[in-house]
């Protein structure tokens, strides 16, 4: 890493804290098991290549019947190297989250380098320190999520671009689209926004040998890519060949559902303490437009970055009925936190600045605590305030075989529900059942239950508390059915 000056003593000053924060992170979860959808997008994917011995690229169908499924739209890069680590390294969970820590060291590095484009020293720091403590990126780290990995991706594609160091962006780029579907968006949002910025950097017209130059490190992962999905469509057809009027990719069926979706965009854009740079945003860059002062060329490409993927965004609204999670919006979110704290560079004195930065590192730990009530569904997986769920799923799975409770009987909601091999990656293969016409179900805010069903378990005619477990902000209650009829089926 090239360092600051030596009088710039504030580099150490928030490295070692910032690293300290992960390294704590990783030891309070490096035995966890695995939460919300890494359970499919991580272990469930693994499981095949490691099962199978990597004898098949392809997974079994959504509608194959099988315990082991794939999206199909996802790449499956994280599935096989999870796999590959364990075949290596063993069949433990603490391997994935060793693996993120390497990623956050990665993270740390280029943003860094990064951020020292656009601010002097001595305020560089404060903006690391605000980039990497927010609570979205913390927790997905503390659950070893592939976002990490992709926002960790995008940031060193970012990076690389700006620096002209293609060899580099080939390697961001082919991890950016083959972690997630989303990836493959925001690559070619970077592509285009690349375009944009080599025409304002470029005093004369732009050659096709420069467009072709361009291209070139989009290339590899192009073709790799480009065999999978022809692959998969030969011998899976189409990805949501089964979607109905309900599924998250088909179009939303009222404009009731659009008013709720848009809300819910908004919502998962500011939750968890993001409100507050959003409004340093909006304010400075009034400021910025009252003043008609220009951005540099750099920060007109992250501009163009933010605003096509903010806008794409803004379109699944109108166009799926995908739900919404603050984990979508990280890479936007960087780029508006170096925008805004740039604006504020311009506007307030040194000092007054500082005290901002400080008000708004806060903010963002408080993130951790937004908790909302348990008809609005939370995303458990962008805060720290899920981290006692371990803990009392541990309890609660302990009180259900030392009652010898059939695991037939048994239902739960989303996170406890599924072959328990598959989460813990323990010897225990038993399943808890996802419908909810059983003798027993296992409910759990983290679940985000549809509200219908979460009242019915508050009637006390139908249904019977017998154990609790409560910590912090997370709970975990095991109900009996008492009253015995035909029972209306409720799906998440």
């Amino acid at each position: 890493m090239n360092l600051p000056s030596t009088e710039n003593r504030n580099f150490w000053f928030f490295i070692i804290p910032i690293s300290l924060v992960y390294i704590i992170l990783t030891l309070v979860s490096v035995n966890h098991c695995y939460f919300w959808d890494n359970i499919q997008q991580i272990s469930k994917e693994a499981h095949w290549f490691y099962l199978t011995d990597f004898k098949s690229l392809l997974m079994p169908a959504p509608n194959s019947g099988s315990e082991i499924v794939a999206t199909g739209y996802h790449p499956p890069l994280m599935g096989i190297i999870t796999a590959a680590l364990w075949k290596a390294f063993g069949y433990k969970l603490w391997v994935s989250h060793v693996f993120v820590l390497v990623w956050f060291g990665i993270l740390l590095y280029n943003s860094w380098k990064l951020i020292y484009r656009f601010f002097d020293p001595g305020i560089a720091g404060w903006i690391l320190a605000i980039s990497l403590l927010e609570s979205t990126l913390l927790s997905q780290f503390s659950i070893a999520s592939p976002d990490f990995i992709l926002f960790t991706s995008f940031v060193l594609s970012l990076r690389a671009i700006l620096e002209r160091k293609y060899v580099l962006l080939a390697i961001g780029i082919f991890f950016l689209c083959s972690i997630n579907m989303r990836g493959i968006f925001a690559c070619t949002i970077l592509f285009i926004s690349q375009l944009y910025f080599e025409n304002i950097q470029s005093k004369e017209k732009i050659k096709i040998r420069d467009y072709i130059r361009m291209t070139i490190p989009y290339l590899p992962t192009l073709v790799i890519l480009s065999v999978y999905f022809v692959f998969y469509f030969l011998t899976r057809g189409w990805f949501f060949v089964n979607s109905t009027t309900e599924g998250h990719y088909a179009l939303p069926n009222s404009f009731f559902r659009i008013a709720k979706h848009f809300s819910e965009f908004g919502l998962r854009s500011v939750e968890n303490g993001r409100i507050i740079i959003w409004l340093a945003g909006i304010i400075f860059g009034y400021f910025m437009w009252k003043n008609k002062l220009k951005l540099s060329d750099e920060k007109k490409f992250l501009l163009a970055v933010f605003v096509l993927l903010t806008g794409l965004y803004t379109l699944f609204i109108f166009i799926t009925q995908m739900p919404f999670s603050a984990r979508y919006f990280m890479p936007q979110f960087f780029i508006l936190t170096i925008l805004a704290t740039s604006g504020m560079a311009t506007f307030l004195k040194k000092q007054t600045l500082k005290y901002a930065f400080i008000l708004i590192i806060f903010f963002e730990i408080t993130g951790n605590f937004w908790i909302y009530p348990d008809k609005i569904a939370k995303s458990w997986d962008c805060t720290l305030a899920h981290l006692p769920y371990y803990k009392l799923r541990n309890q609660c799975f302990k009180y259900i075989d030392e009652k010898n409770i059939s695991y037939n009987d048994l239902s739960a909601g989303f996170c406890l529900y599924g072959n328990r091999k598959f989460i813990e990656l323990s010897e225990n293969s038993k399943t808890v059942n996802s419908d909810t016409n059983r003798k027993y179900f296992i409910y759990s805010n983290i679940s985000n239950l549809e509200d219908n069903f979460a009242e019915e378990l508050n009637d006390k005619s139908k249904w019977m508390p017998i154990k609790r477990f409560e910590e912090g902000f997370v709970k975990i209650i095991v109900y009996e059915r008492i009253f015995v009829s035909t029972f209306p089926k409720h799906e998440k």
